[in-house]
């Protein structure tokens, strides 16, 4: 199953990669968020997340939330 970041990335034409890369958070950190809920992900994930999509915090955590429910 792939998991909520991935789907997330690849609706928004990103990759883990670039994501790193413009976050600067870790490759192997975005890779255990991807195998977990979003229970045990940080603000600062859904932060750098937002920041490198472009979009609020409020809007990502929202669709991560539809994503993962989608999944359920």
């Amino acid at each position: 199953m792939t998991g909520v970041l991935d789907k997330y990335l690849e609706a928004h034409g990103l990759t883990r990669y670039r994501l790193a890369k413009e976050s600067g958070i870790s490759q192997s950190t975005w890779a255990r968020a991807n195998s977990h809920t979003l229970d045990h992900w940080t603000v600062k994930q859904v932060r750098a997340l937002a920041s490198t999509t472009g979009l609020s915090a409020a809007t990502v955590l929202r669709e991560l939330e539809g994503l993962e429910d989608a999944q359920a």
